[in-house]
């Protein structure tokens, strides 16, 4: 997936822009946002199995990390071998194993997804729920789609 992701990214970013919100669709979602105070910029892509949020490096040369926001497709009912999942680059499906009430989320349009960018952190909210947490400091992701901690990120917990 990142390959895939870096080779848009001359293309789609000006350093120039004093906050930019761009949404493009080629039967999928990408977003880019960019925080005019920090100048830090999140795009938000969805490959054929779940939608990912990634913190570009301060210089939009590479990503600096990203976070799970959820499953297109149910993980409970998918059948594919992992393997044949990342040959056209996309990351691993969620495994069932981590999966939640929260992971599979259906008919999600660009306009479901907003991003709040607070100090240190961003938060992405999906049909105005809070699912994705991105700490800047840590570089630590913690979604409500993940069930435990695992190599997609870390679980939401909800707040106190």
């Amino acid at each position: 997936m990142k390959p895939i992701v870096l080779s848009l990214l001359t293309d789609v970013f000006s350093k120039d822009s004093s906050r930019t919100k761009s949404k493009t669709t080629i039967n999928r979602i990408f977003i880019t946002d960019t925080d005019p105070q920090s100048e830090r910029t999140i795009m938000i892509e969805e490959d054929e199995y779940s939608i990912w949020a990634y913190l570009l490096q301060p210089d939009m040369q590479g990503i600096d990390f990203d976070g799970f926001i959820c499953a297109v497709i149910d993980p409970k009912t998918m059948k594919i071998d992992p393997k044949d999942a990342t040959k056209n680059g996309n990351a691993t499906p969620l495994d069932a194993t981590f999966s939640n009430q929260y992971s599979y989320v259906k008919g999600i349009k660009k306009e479901d997804i907003n991003v709040s960018w607070k100090p240190n952190k961003i938060e992405v909210l999906l049909k105005k729920e809070l699912y994705l947490i991105m700490d800047i400091e840590t570089k630590t992701s913690y979604s409500k789609a993940l069930a435990s901690d695992c190599y997609y990120g870390n679980k939401l917990n909800a707040p106190a």
